[in-house]
């Protein structure tokens, strides 16, 4: 007799295999190519070795006036804590690359739960294929970890662990202060599923929250629970792309510490907006195109002499790529099919939601859409444009890419449409 189980453990033998190569990848590129430069990775780096010098997490109580801003707490403490047990990062990068597998796993795990084993494998292939998925685990910036924690929140929520969840996309709003995108995403999917357990999830991340910032507020005085540069980050660019506005618009007081000049920045930015509100509207569009016009940051990992260059990202830029053609060396060739990849699977994506919205299956699409949407209005109205603020939403945007080559490859996702 046959037994009913073999394809359930054949696809968890190759899913098993496709994502214990992906980590073996992770770690093989570590080796072979070292820690990668990035300019916000070296800064957490001095950050954090500031932090263990004076003997408590960051920010440091004592240095909170003469901090200009205060970073993203969770992935510097990540890095202090690897330099306090290690004197190294490179325990913290194996770790990294260990979290890489693992989101790859949680979005098979996620994509499984809510549409079934087919459009599973289609986004872990999508996602272990894609080149900007590799390289990654070589710096300490907070993307990495962010998505880790968010995957992680997600599956536990629609696992029924709505409490867990909360709590868990506290701490990867610790991490990066983006967790809202996803407690919002959340909460209108449980809407759908299960309403009662909006509050639930709430009560966990308020809770993670208030732990977290209290923990700060006994240390330094202050109620810190995330980083604090968006509104100096939206004002800055706001002011640099306006036609009559100086930069003498934003003051600071040099006995102010980090969270009063956050204050005073979020005021002068409300100010700016309400005083200039066809400019602030103008500026949206151009933060759109330079969020979603490429993908290359990553590749910067696998560049040549990555120590020696002043600025990294300059030979994977769009405006090089466009000025060397068709003279292009090994990583920029690497970084045009990424490219495509990417532009791909933003197609894919775009023809996926349409496609169920105008079927009215839009229930399917709820969560990606949510994140994706939500996310990119978020980074339009409080953020400025930049490429790799995007990648928390990609594999989301694969999620939905998997759902897409489910119907076109399965009789039985196409009579679930109707």
């Amino acid at each position: 007799m046959q037994d009913r189980h073999r394809p359930l453990k054949d696809v968890s033998l190759l899913t098993g295999g496709i994502i214990g190569l992906f980590i073996l990848l992770q770690l093989a590129l570590l080796i072979l190519f070292g820690y990668t430069p990035y300019p916000d990775s070296n800064d957490f780096i001095g950050l954090a070795a500031d932090a263990v010098k004076y003997g408590e997490p960051y920010p440091v109580a004592s240095k909170l006036q003469e901090l200009p801003f205060i970073w993203n707490v969770g992935a510097i403490n990540f890095v202090a804590l690897s330099l306090k047990l290690f004197q190294s990062v490179k325990p913290l990068l194996v770790l990294y690359a260990m979290m890489k597998g693992a989101s790859a796993a949680l979005l098979y795990a996620i994509t499984n739960t809510l549409y079934g084993r087919r459009p599973a494998l289609f986004a872990l292939l999508l996602f272990v294929l894609y080149p900007a998925n590799y390289g990654e685990a070589t710096c300490v910036q907070s993307e990495l970890p962010f998505v880790f924690f968010c995957l992680s929140a997600v599956w536990l929520t629609v696992k029924g662990h709505a409490f867990a969840g909360g709590v868990t996309l506290a701490l990867a709003n610790w991490i990066r202060p983006m967790g809202l995108v996803f407690l919002l995403s959340l909460c209108i999917f449980l809407l759908i599923r299960d309403r009662r357990r909006i509050g639930i999830i709430i009560a966990g991340y308020a809770l993670a929250v208030a732990v977290i910032g209290g923990a700060s507020w006994l240390r330094t005085g202050r109620f810190i629970y995330e980083a604090k540069t968006g509104w100096m980050a939206l004002l800055q660019y706001s002011i640099d792309n306006s036609k009559d506005t100086p930069d003498t618009w934003i003051k600071t007081d040099p006995g102010w510490d980090a969270v009063q000049r956050d204050s005073a920045w979020r005021s002068q930015c409300v100010r700016w907006i309400i005083s200039h509100p066809a400019e602030y509207a103008g500026q949206m569009p151009r933060k759109l195109i330079n969020t979603y016009v490429s993908d290359n940051v990553n590749l910067c990992a696998f560049l040549p002499n990555k120590s020696e260059r002043t600025y990294l990202y300059e030979e994977l830029s769009m405006h090089r790529l466009m000025r060397d053609f068709p003279s292009y060396s090994t990583v920029q060739v690497l970084t045009l099919f990424n490219l495509a990849y990417y532009y791909s699977l933003l197609l894919l994506f775009a023809v996926a939601a349409f496609m169920l919205i105008w079927r009215k299956k839009d229930a399917i699409c709820v969560l990606p859409l949510s994140v994706v949407v939500i996310g990119t209005l978020v980074l339009m109205f409080f953020g400025h444009g930049e490429a790799r603020f995007h990648a928390p939403f990609m594999p989301f945007i694969i999620m939905l890419c998997g759902v897409f080559l489910a119907l076109q490859t399965s009789e039985r996702w196409k009579e679930r449409l109707g």
